[in-house]
């Protein structure tokens, strides 16, 4: 298997030159189907592709339908989402194994700007200056969503991403997941429940909840237990067992929808029964139209979170099955792609779209090998709403429901995390903590904005706070280190936010060898301190001038200060203040390790 479709080299040996125009480069390098594909290796790979294209279509039809209720639209529309997105994807994707559909999250977000600005029932406001169709509503988000992707892509702003630390992305996650967890809880008891938005929304849904419990329906709870149970008993005891057989997990999420659709069909569970069912599905793809660009600009705040969403899932998918099938992926391509996929999708009745967690392990582990797996989900898919759709109306609402609790156990379970991340840094573990609480207790995007802001300003204080400490004998396997001399290290670089601090502390370790030399009444001995530089990667103007000011007050304790393993490009920045740090410190105060200066202090 290739590393990396890289363009032009098809069938080439690695010392044969490559023969491509640099038009015809750059045309694969942004639509690298037309590089994999010709060379695509059918005997090897199309058997696995085949399997996980159709394994992961079975898991698009009733995810499909269960997200499209986080997103507040009719079923339908998920399937619709997911199918146009991943067709579009693979042409223009660089990741081989994830399944671009419909997922929770940013179903969630979704689902959030709709009821805020374009609600159900008419508000007498208008947000968006008149009522607007929740599918009109999503097309457009969609669209906006997929010119941001866009354009961080021609802004070459996929590096943004890196400061969605994986702690940060995992609590964000579990916090969110506790927002799907609750929307679904008043299909799963069967009561209608108003929807809340802002600060403690999701103690407003409790409240509520628990003063409709005496009039719960029965039916549908016992629907619900059973579907739930069903499907973690599936994925915990019957997963494991057919794993040990076969690549290919059990579709139980389909299994279940079958059962529910004879259910509900056998016993009348929607009329006799009031039991909520999907209802009508429309048969056949919709007819496109150009989304409406009149109100886009009061998107943006939503669609920026949402855009940014959506690439971290693609490419956090995508790099961890690049890392263990040993290829790359483009981050730069990859916001092209899911944006391209979101904006040419937007002229349907969709909404955005990412990377699923669930289906695309799935994918990888049923032997996908490329993109081509996605003709074979989307066929399927394509079957599904063009011929099945009506087939799926008698489904009661509860058992999306129950598939959408079960899909976010994963995210909950990463709270066993916390004990280990405890353990190894306490910044990291505040990070977690205040990107799930801050999640909880407001919304998904304001949860985003305060997780990332405080994840920041943890960079400030690990700078402006760094380890200072002294090196004992039990630090180091050197000997014979006298006992006047003391080694300390700043464990950081020097700048002016933690300049303050440093000199704080040097100006503490002087002072106590500076007592030392009193109370044995060796005045006339000058007593050592060597400063372990390694730590030190860069220094400003004020850090040079901390340097300084550390010598002349050590000298005039009568302490000796040695500036040890300074690397090159400090070393670079105090010669080139010659004229005001090199005329006090002489250059015998610095050495090139700690060992070559305490050989020198014992000659």
């Amino acid at each position: 298997m290739r590393e990396i479709y890289s363009p032009c080299t098809t069938n080439e040996k690695p010392d044969s030159p490559k023969t491509c125009s640099p038009l015809r480069t750059a045309i694969q390098k942004r639509v690298p189907i037309l590089d994999w594909l010709p060379n695509y290796e059918w005997k090897q790979h199309f058997h696995g592709d085949f399997i996980a294209g159709l394994t992961v279509g079975i898991m698009h039809v009733p995810q499909g339908m269960a997200y499209a209720s986080l997103a507040g639209v009719p079923p339908v529309y998920g399937m619709y989402s997911s199918f146009f997105a991943s067709t579009i994807y693979m042409l223009f994707g660089t990741s081989r194994h994830i399944s671009i559909g419909v997922f929770a999250v940013a179903s969630m977000m979704v689902g959030a700007a709709r009821l805020r600005l374009a609600p159900d029932i008419p508000s007498p406001e208008f947000p968006l200056g008149s009522y607007v169709d929740p599918l009109v509503f999503t097309s457009s988000l969609t669209l906006l969503v997929g010119l941001v992707q866009i354009i961080m892509g021609v802004l070459r702003l996929g590096f943004l991403t890196t400061y969605l630390s994986d702690l940060l992305v995992s609590g964000f996650t579990t916090g969110a997941a506790v927002h799907v967890f609750t929307s679904q809880l008043n299909k799963v008891l069967g009561v209608k429940l108003p929807r809340h938005e802002g600060i403690g929304m999701i103690l407003r849904m409790y409240r509520d909840m628990l003063g409709t419990l005496g009039s719960a329906n029965y039916v549908t709870l016992t629907i619900s237990a059973f579907g739930i149970l069903f499907l973690d008993l599936g994925r915990t005891f019957l997963n494991p067992l057919i794993k040990k057989v076969s690549p290919v997990p059990p579709p139980l999420e389909l299994i279940l929808v079958i059962i529910g659709v004879i259910i509900s069909s056998t016993f009348h569970l929607g009329d006799e029964h009031n039991v909520s069912t999907v209802q009508e599905i429309p048969r056949g793809l919709p007819l496109p139209s150009i989304p409406r660009l009149d109100f886009l600009p009061a998107l943006l705040p939503d669609a920026i979170p949402i855009a940014i969403v959506c690439y971290m899932f693609v490419m956090s998918m995508g790099k961890l099955f690049a890392k263990k099938h040993k290829y790359k992926t483009d981050a730069t391509q990859e916001l092209y792609a899911i944006g391209i996929a979101s904006a040419l999708s937007s002229f349907f009745p969709v909404y955005p779209v990412g990377a699923s967690l669930s289906r695309s392990s799935v994918c990888e582990m049923s032997g996908a090998n490329t993109q081509l797996n996605t003709v074979f989900s989307s066929l399927l898919l394509l079957t599904v709403i063009l011929v099945l759709g009506p087939f799926l109306e008698p489904l009661p609402m509860c058992v999306l429901a129950c598939i959408v609790i079960v899909s976010l156990k994963s995210l909950f379970m990463q709270v066993k995390e916390l004990p280990r991340i405890w353990k190894i840094c306490k910044y990291d573990f505040a990070i977690w903590l205040v990107a799930c609480l801050s999640t909880v207790l407001t919304d998904v995007t304001t949860g985003l904005v305060i997780s990332l802001c405080f994840s920041l300003f943890t960079l400030v204080l690990r700078q402006q706070w760094p380890k200072f400490s002294s090196i004992t004998l039990d630090d180091t396997p050197r000997q014979n280190i006298p006992d006047s001399v003391s080694i300390v290290r700043f464990g950081g670089p020097l700048h002016f936010a933690n300049v303050t601090l440093f000199l704080d502390k040097m100006a503490e370790a002087v002072g106590k060898k500076a007592a030392g030399v009193e109370d044995e009444e060796e005045a006339l001995i000058a007593t050592t301190l060597i400063v372990d530089g390694s730590p030190i990667s860069h220094v400003d103007s004020m850090g040079v001038d901390a340097l300084r000011d550390v010598y002349l007050d050590a000298k005039k304790s009568q302490v000796n200060v040695f500036y040890c393993a300074l690397p090159e490009e400090v070393l670079a920045v105090l010669r080139a203040d010659d004229a005001n740090f090199g005329a006090v410190v002489p250059s015998s105060t610095f050495f090139s390790t700690i060992d070559s200066c305490l050989a020198s202090l014992q000659l």
